[in-house]
């Protein structure tokens, strides 16, 4: 009975169906008020966090992408594309995030690529302040050849045609302290990191008018997105998208409180007529009680989730073979979330 209803539940939550014929088909990403859609059809999105999918040894390890893709399912990758893994000798290089484009493209998979991360992990900074979200993403990061604004524009703009691109995240996990590892939040987190919103969400609008934006955050309270700052943030007319990351409370397919929950986001979003999506969401097997536990709380948060309005859902990460050991939120070749991703988001062929 219980494989039943697991059978039942995963094709209750398919996603991705085909545009219906003689439908106007453009490939891109749009949004309808809270919904999203793609050639006139509801679109939701299910995949894998690969974050060094364009690494060449500058971010972790050099990964064999096409056999990773055939291994893996979803119709969703969330990539870093940060200015680092486009630069090599002083000079742009793009052959590695070209190489992540063609390849889910060749594999009937869209890209979410990420332009910068708030732990400066495979970058040449580190930890971004409140005074960079001020001021600091307009000067030139030690390595890089152009400011950060300056690389957005550059880079959405190369790709501005690509049907392969999903939608745009701004920053990883942004959030506005005064410096780290402090807990503190300064009064003015809220006006800056909507001041950055409004300026970085205008530059991706006008490097391409085909693409989504999304600012990218956790949405658990994080300094600049507490309780209402979070509806504040995402009310800036160039951000398209809100984003909520999801991790550990394997037992709660709605998680959070009552104050920074991801129902209290939905709620919000909802009230500025956009759409959401689970840019990560990460269970430890061991607390889940192994991999096929793992699998089934991964739907049980599925099933709630997509019913609530959640549009898009993006497991937290995907490991080569040999890759996996130790870390316990790998997803590698056979995990049994690959059939549920499988069965819940078919690609596109």
């Amino acid at each position: 009975m219980r494989r039943v209803m697991f059978g039942v539940l995963m094709a209750s939550l398919a996603l991705g169906a085909a545009p219906a014929a003689g439908s106007s088909s453009t490939g891109f990403v749009t949004r309808d008020g809270t919904r999203l859609t793609l050639d006139g059809k509801p679109y939701r999105f299910a995949g894998l966090n690969v974050y060094n999918a364009a690494s060449d040894g500058n971010c972790w390890y050099t990964m064999a992408l096409d056999k990773s893709m055939r291994q893996m399912a979803g119709n969703v990758i969330r990539v870093w594309f940060f200015q680092r893994l486009a630069t090599k000798n002083g000079r742009r290089d793009w052959r590695a995030l070209d190489n992540v484009v063609a390849t889910a493209r060749r594999h009937g998979v869209k890209v979410l690529p990420v332009l910068t991360d708030q732990w400066g992990k495979c970058e040449w900074s580190g930890y971004k302040t409140e005074d960079w979200y001020r001021d600091g993403y307009r000067e030139i990061d030690p390595g890089g050849i152009v400011s950060y604004r300056e690389w957005v524009a550059e880079v959405v703009h190369r790709y501005r045609n690509s049907r392969a691109i999903a939608l745009w995240t701004l920053v990883n996990e942004a959030e506005a302290k005064p410096d780290f590892p402090s807990e503190e939040c300064g009064p003015e987190a809220t006006s800056v990191l909507r001041d950055f919103a409004d300026d970085m969400g205008a530059v991706a609008q006008q490097a391409s008018s085909n693409h989504l934006v999304t600012l990218g955050t956790m949405g658990g309270g994080q300094c600049g997105t507490a309780d209402q700052a979070y509806r504040t943030v995402y009310a800036s007319p160039q951000i398209d998208v809100c984003e909520y990351h999801d991790y550990h409370e394997h037992d709660q397919p709605m998680p959070g409180n009552r104050w920074d929950g991801l129902a209290v986001r939905l709620a919000q979003c909802n009230e500025l007529g956009k759409p959401m999506f689970v840019g990560e969401a990460g269970i430890d097997a061991r607390e889940a009680g192994g991999l096929r536990k793992r699998a089934q709380a991964y739907a049980a948060k599925m099933a709630a989730q997509f019913k609530a309005g959640v549009t898009g859902f993006v497991i937290w990460g995907w490991r080569d073979a040999g890759r996996t050991d130790g870390d316990m939120f790998a997803v590698g070749p056979g995990d049994p979330v690959i059939n549920l991703l499988d069965r819940l988001a078919p690609r596109s062929r």
